[in-house]
């Protein structure tokens, strides 16, 4: 090893520029109710993405991404290190909860709950009855489908095999405008 150590995010970030991911900042102002805890955190995820990246390695490390392995940083962009930091924010400020791929009925209930806006759901979640042997995805269909679109279980598309969601109205859905967050 040399005395240079070469910067991966320095080249994923070569051609960065901040209005290319506005809709970052928006969807997280929709999430969030425009909580100004998380536009503030990532308005600077924003305004210099290496520094807040390399500030929160820990939340990335915890994804699998070793920020100083160029194979592990391999194939990812700056759009999607953005949406990460900008989903660790949203469920940091509880407007996410991020569910592992194979949790129980009654763990994703409880998830569920700890989700700032839960109320929109709540009247709902005490009538339907889940089948335990299940999966998020059915569950999440299950529970919009009794809702009748009073209010949504959404996803967001991570590539990985944790499912973080968020709980919106149709409004708020509306005004993300990422496709990367969808209703189950």
């Amino acid at each position: 090893m040399g005395l240079f150590k070469k910067d991966p995010l320095k080249e994923i970030f070569a051609d960065y520029y901040r209005e290319d991911c506005e809709d970052i900042l928006e969807t997280a102002r929709a999430i969030s109710g425009n909580d100004r805890r998380v536009v503030a955190a990532v308005n600077a995820a924003l305004d210099d993405p290496r520094k807040f990246i390399r500030q929160n390695a820990k939340r990335f490390d915890e994804r699998g991404i070793k920020l100083d392995d160029e194979d592990a940083l391999d194939g990812l962009d700056a759009d999607e290190l953005l949406f990460l930091a900008m989903l660790d924010e949203l469920e940091a400020y509880d407007y996410v909860f991020e569910f592992d791929f194979k949790c129980s009925s009654e763990d994703f209930l409880w998830g569920l709950t700890q989700i700032k806006n839960h109320e929109l759901i709540k009247e709902v979640l005490k009538t339907v009855e889940l089948d335990g042997k299940g999966d998020i995805e059915k569950w999440g269909k299950q529970i919009n489908k009794a809702l009748g679109g009073r209010a949504y279980i959404c996803y967001m598309h991570i590539d990985s095999d944790s499912y973080p969601l968020a709980i919106m109205t149709y409004e708020t859905f509306e005004k993300i405008p990422i496709p990367f967050v969808v209703v189950m």
